[in-house]
């Protein structure tokens, strides 16, 4: 992701409200996983129609070759890119489930709403996420009940990234609550830099660990990455990333780069049929040793290198740079990420919570 990786109505006090400090982003396609000698469609992974190498070998590492035969060093590199044709639900598992804390995992209380995550439960002071541990803070915002931006607990930012071929710049003119979602806009028809976008980001800054789920539906505009995410820095970084109007490049799965040495681990798959028609709840996990991604309530991906071990923010972002590798060229028309509803569990060093 090209960091950042990020209208409410204007009201007359739009200068008071909170600006998250700048940070700078940039994407790293490189697929640090291979070989997993899963190929082909019945594996779940189809070739991207729109790379000139065809074939059908394909691996949850994010490559298609032009034969079966690629299976053996699990799909080279150097041959395309592909996308999954139904969520995987056999990514490898640690040996061990990382607790947050020491109180013991409840049984499962029910089944979930159709297409969300399972409620958690709370015993005592601590709210109980099933698979993740505990945590001591919880946060929900249902945009559906709010009649503007909840300026308390997130902050707008207001700052300029030098990417490349466009730099951008994050305003609060494009961000809103409006028709009971929080929209995040690229103005359409933008041509020259900076490319104006959105995002939002936790007044909390000090989030160790957590499980964040955030119901949005996509713009069918092409030319945007719609990112929500952990940040502290561009080694210290969890994204779930949406590449708006070409569907092949799908959803994004990725814990950046620990250090200058490392590479990103990335896992690429399709997104589903109706996002941009249906809202979707796409969740992180983020737990010690390893972060977990969900899409309506199902695992997909498990990823257990360079998990951040340090406490940042919650963010969630529109922005286009009109890199033609991932975002592509600027919006023609009005690009808006619509959220209807952010849930939080979570820790704070600050802060034990309370009852």
């Amino acid at each position: 992701m090209y960091m950042l990786s990020i209208t409410l109505f204007l009201l007359s006090a739009v200068s008071a409200i909170p600006a998250h400090l700048p940070h700078t982003h940039f994407s790293i396609q490189k697929r640090t996983l291979t070989p997993d000698n899963t190929c082909g469609a019945a594996n779940g992974y189809i070739c991207n129609p729109n790379d000139p190498y065809g074939g059908s070998c394909c691996s949850a590492s994010g490559w298609c070759g032009n034969s079966e035969a690629y299976c053996a060093t699990g799909c080279q590199s150097a041959f395309g890119s592909c996308a999954s044709s139904a969520p995987v639900s056999a990514s490898p598992q640690p040996s061990a489930t990382p607790q947050v804390s020491a109180t013991p995992q409840p049984q499962s209380n029910g089944p979930a709403v159709p297409g969300t995550s399972l409620a958690p439960s709370k015993e005592g002071c601590m709210w109980v996420v099933d698979g993740a541990g505990s945590f001591t803070h919880s946060q929900t915002f249902d945009f559906s009940t709010l009649a503007s931006f909840p300026t308390d607990d997130l902050a707008i930012s207001t700052y300029t990234i030098g990417s490349s071929p466009y730099t951008q710049l994050y305003t609060t003119s494009n961000v809103a609550v409006n028709s009971e979602t929080l929209q995040l806009k690229v103005p359409g028809g933008q041509s020259a830099s900076p490319i104006l976008g959105a995002e939002v980001s936790t007044q909390d800054e000090d989030i160790l660990y957590g499980s964040v789920r955030t119901t949005m539906k996509a713009s069918t505009v092409a030319g945007t990455c719609h990112g929500a995410f952990f940040y502290k820095d561009d080694n210290q970084e969890v994204d779930i990333e949406l590449i708006t109007g070409d569907t092949w490049k799908g959803v994004h799965y990725t814990n950046q780069r620990a250090n200058a040495d490392a590479e990103a681990s990335t896992i690429q798959m399709a997104l589903p049929s109706n996002a941009t028609n249906d809202f979707q709840e796409y969740r992180i996990d983020w737990l010690p040793g390893r972060t977990d991604f969900y899409l309506n309530g199902e695992l997909q991906q498990t990823l257990t290198d360079n998990v951040p071990s340090t406490a940042g923010s919650w963010l969630w972002n529109n922005w286009s740079n009109g890199d033609p590798g991932w975002t592509g060229a600027p919006p023609l028309q009005d690009n808006i990420m619509e959220i209807s509803k952010i849930e939080m569990y979570y820790n704070r060093t600050s802060s034990a919570g309370s009852c």
